[in-house]
């Protein structure tokens, strides 16, 4: 790590344009707009390689492949989540611990997600072999280098509570854009264009002129997440001339000396900390299930369930196919999610964050019910759809901001952070749910045991039914927000002691 710690993260080329405070610029731009084209992107990889790599005839005729991948490729992908949160936490730059990454992401992503989809015309084990090895390029080094870095940067941003709680509205909207507006709603009607062609070789050279795209879009986007964010509460453990400057007169301090990893213990020692800790837990479990119902409902098996129940129904007179069903419900269902962070955050601060996202889990498992009560009902599944929007708000705004305290908690109690074991423990779960939950729904969609149509409903519904379930009573436990101000009091009290003694 001591090339980041000299000229290529010390050039003022490379220094954030982000202020002191968070600022506007910061939010717009850092926080939304960069974030965003490298979400939508990921999110449409994600949710759709599956549906690319069936436009092969014969790669499908080989049954288990398309089941395999996914499954096969969780160990590098959790191995490599790991080893990069690890780095990650132990990493000290002028640029901080998590920027440079999002930086190093950014042409990993834009050369990987073009291999992926770009397949040259050879024979079936070159093909299979081209996609085993450039999926993982993506999902087992450019994603999670992303990924990691981008999903510790509220966390990392402030100890401002109300900017932290304004930064994590701010931040999830492009997770929640990329995984809505754009998986579940533009795409696919990208994806009527796409398919529009007679043949499957103009099929897939539609589909690589729309990765293209997407995949410059995600590079442009991590240059701007990179050069319009900041990590404050790195910044506090490391010597940067550059804070003084920006302080007022009277205000400049005493530079702290670089402090590197010394103060850091080794990385078993701080996950045996986190793991003693009871929130840390409810966190991790609380992701765990809370993406499982994520990625059954995304876009790969939200379009699978359209097709089982509305392959072509007419609406007012017009006629739609499941892909545009597929857009007029998650576009239902995204509307409340999009207005809700207009006023999730006072209703957080008013109710708490923990009660907000109880209520939540509460509206899904109502929304997913009436869905359930008719599946093939469109107007049923309106209004179905429409609570589940509801419901996702408090998880989709809120819970980033909820991960912050926690984060917070484990330093005040142990004397130092574990930021980045605990992204690299978060990101593995993240990665082999996603993995494993497009593996055992097309276990059981390609099954001639069970029905189609009751699988997609269950994957699609049901699955949410009991996860949330489970949430509801675990979320009890979670009382982190009692003490979390006094907790941060302690925290700078240390720090001020320290720096007296320095």
């Amino acid at each position: 790590m001591d090339i980041l710690k000299k000229k290529i993260w010390n050039s003022p080329l490379l220094r954030s344009k982000a202020k002191k405070e968070v600022g506007l610029a910061e939010m717009f731009f850092g926080y939304f707009i960069g974030p965003f084209c490298v979400l939508a992107m990921t999110s449409v990889v994600g949710s759709y390689y599956l549906t690319f790599y069936r436009t092969y005839d014969d790669i499908v005729n080989q049954g288990a492949f398309l089941t395999l991948l996914p499954l096969v490729s969780v160990i590098p992908m959790a191995v490599t989540n790991i080893i990069v949160g690890i780095v990650v936490g132990k990493t000290r730059t002028r640029a901080g611990k998590a920027r440079p990454y999002i930086l190093t992401a950014a042409p990993l992503l834009l050369v990987f997600g073009i291999l992926m989809f770009c397949i040259p015309y050879l024979s079936l084990g070159v093909r299979m072999a081209w996609m085993a090895v450039t999926y993982n390029l993506f999902a087992a080094i450019a994603s999670p280098i992303y990924g990691t870095a981008h999903y510790l940067m509220v966390s990392l941003s402030t100890r401002d509570l109300a900017k932290r709680g304004q930064l994590s509205v701010v931040a999830n909207i492009p997770a929640v854009a990329g995984n809505g507006l754009m998986s579940s709603i533009l795409m696919p009607m990208i994806l009527n264009w796409i398919n529009a062609v007679p043949r499957n070789d103009l099929v897939q050279n539609r589909w690589q002129m729309t990765m293209v795209c997407f995949s410059a879009a995600a590079f442009a986007g991590c240059l701007l997440e990179y050069f319009f964010t900041r990590e404050r509460i790195t910044e506090e453990d490391m010597a940067e001339p550059e804070q003084a400057r920006e302080q007022s007169p009277g205000q400049a301090q005493e530079q702290k000396p670089d402090l590197g990893n010394a103060e850091l213990p080794p990385t078993g020692v701080q996950l045996k900390s986190a793991m003693k800790d009871k929130f840390w837990w409810i966190i991790m479990v609380f992701y765990l299930l809370y993406q499982m119902g994520v990625m059954f409902k995304g876009g790969y098996v939200f379009n699978i369930f359209c097709h089982e129940y509305f392959s072509q129904i007419t609406v007012f007179g017009t006629t739609l196919s499941a892909d545009m069903v597929q857009s007029v419900l998650a576009l239902i269902s995204g509307i409340p999610l999009a207005a809700g962070m207009l006023f999730i955050w006072p209703l957080a601060n008013k109710f708490g964050k923990k009660n907000v996202i109880v209520a939540g889990c509460v509206i899904s498992i109502a929304g997913s019910l009436i869905c359930l009560a008719n599946p093939a009902n469109f107007v049923v599944m309106l209004i179905g759809q429409t609570f589940k929007g509801f419901s996702s708000i408090p998880g989709a705004y809120v819970m980033m901001a909820l991960f912050a305290d926690v984060l917070d908690h484990l330093e005040a109690r142990f004397g130092y952070r574990v930021d980045g074991v605990s992204m690299s423990v978060y990101n593995t779960v993240i990665t082999v749910v996603n993995g494993l939950a497009v593996a055992v729904f097309n276990f059981f969609y390609d099954s001639a045991l069970f029905p189609a149509q009751k699988v997609a409903s269950f994957f699609f519904l049901g699955f949410e039914i009991v996860a949330h379930g489970i949430l509801i009573v675990l979320l009890q436990f979670l009382t982190v927000e009692k003490n979390i101000e006094a907790e941060q009091k302690l925290i700078a009290e240390r720090k001020a002691a320290e720096q007296n003694q320095n």
